[in-house]
């Protein structure tokens, strides 16, 4: 059993998702569901094609780059 815990804030909305997990199919179940909220928070509103969710998760995923 693994224990997961995603966790981000969004406009100073915490999206979080917790839970457990037995095998690779439920941690990538508990991803997609975390990626589905983060993005509704985000938009607020349900994306409205694959694209959109794709571009989202690419975002999520992006490497923080600091720029002095």
């Amino acid at each position: 059993m693994i224990l997961l815990r995603l966790s981000t804030e969004i406009n100073t909305v915490t999206v979080e998702i917790e839970g457990e997990a037995n095998d690779l199919d439920q941690i990538q179940e508990a991803w997609e569901s975390f990626i589905l909220a983060t993005y509704q928070v985000e938009t607020g509103c349900r994306p409205t094609s694959i694209k959109d969710l794709d571009i989202h998760r690419q975002n999520i995923c992006a490497p923080i780059v600091e720029v002095l």
